[in-house]
């Protein structure tokens, strides 16, 4: 596995310096549809590139293309084994010319993460996760910071790709942010799942918190988290698998502990329109 690893390493930072090297934007993008055409032209780019490069050295082991297709997600044709990749975590970021964007890969088997990638080709930082074995930032072991008072901690989120959609996920966000901003440290915001989880296994962020059911925009990073000794759970307290639905939280065990109490769940969100 670690062989596999490896080489999957070298395939994700091939492509990831061949998307890097892409002019954007390819025209000044002047209306929501022609950024969703772009998009979707970079981000088909990026899976052929890396999909092809891990046929190469895995022609047995197939690719998951469900990255939006939340039903898909659990296909058993998929098999036992399969990649899970996200091409371009922070594709707006790389659309309108700024970073942080990444790639995520993740082999899962079994319906576990047993290998990660996140890869940041901006600043070439090569994050990975061997189950089992650890996380490390290109080759250097990671540990999770151990701050364990939310006054003192640094956190992030995420907010829903398509807020007018998932209004439920969006008002669970506001609530948090309501009763986090007033007690953290400090909050951000950095964009991709994936890079913002690898920070946490960094220590560069204390904790990690999103609503919704990106799965696979997580499973990369929460490998990293827990390889890093750190938690990795959903909003409500239940172990994190590839059937989490609700939402992610990852952090060290006293500060998810922490949160936990403070973050809002759906139910906390229904009692007060009651």
């Amino acid at each position: 596995m670690e062989t596999l690893l490896k080489k999957s390493c070298e395939v994700i930072k091939e492509a990831g310096k061949a998307i890097k090297n892409i002019q954007v934007p390819f025209t000044r993008i002047e209306s929501k549809e022609e950024l969703v055409q772009q998009f979707r032209t970079v981000n088909s780019f990026s899976a052929r590139l890396i999909r092809e490069g891990l046929l190469t050295i895995a022609p047995d082991i197939p690719w998951s293309d469900a990255e939006f297709d939340i039903a898909r997600q659990k296909d058993p044709a998929l098999g036992h084994i399969y990649w899970v990749c996200d091409p371009i975590d922070g594709a707006i970021h790389f659309l309108q010319g700024f970073s942080p964007w990444c790639i995520s890969l993740a082999l899962i088997e079994h319906g576990t993460a047993v290998f990660s990638i996140v890869y940041d080709a901006v600043r070439d930082e090569l994050f990975t996760a061997l189950r089992g074995q650890g996380a490390w930032l290109n080759g250097e072991k990671l540990t999770v910071n151990l701050r364990n008072s939310v006054q003192e901690a640094v956190l992030a989120t995420a907010h829903p790709n398509q807020p007018q959609r998932e209004k439920k996920e969006t008002s669970l966000l506001l609530a948090s942010l309501e009763r986090i901003l007033p007690k953290a440290g400090a909050v951000r915001m950095l964009g991709p799942s994936s890079l913002q989880l690898a920070y946490v296994a960094a220590g560069r962020l204390d904790a990690f918190w999103e609503y919704g059911n990106d799965v696979y925009d997580w499973l990369a990073g929460a490998l990293m988290v827990e390889e890093a000794g750190g938690k990795v759970q959903s909003i409500e307290g239940e172990a994190f698998s590839i059937e989490t639905n609700t939402g992610v939280l990852a952090g060290n065990e006293w500060l998810v502990g922490l949160l936990e109490e403070e973050l809002p769940i759906e139910w906390d969100i229904f009692s007060c329109k009651m």
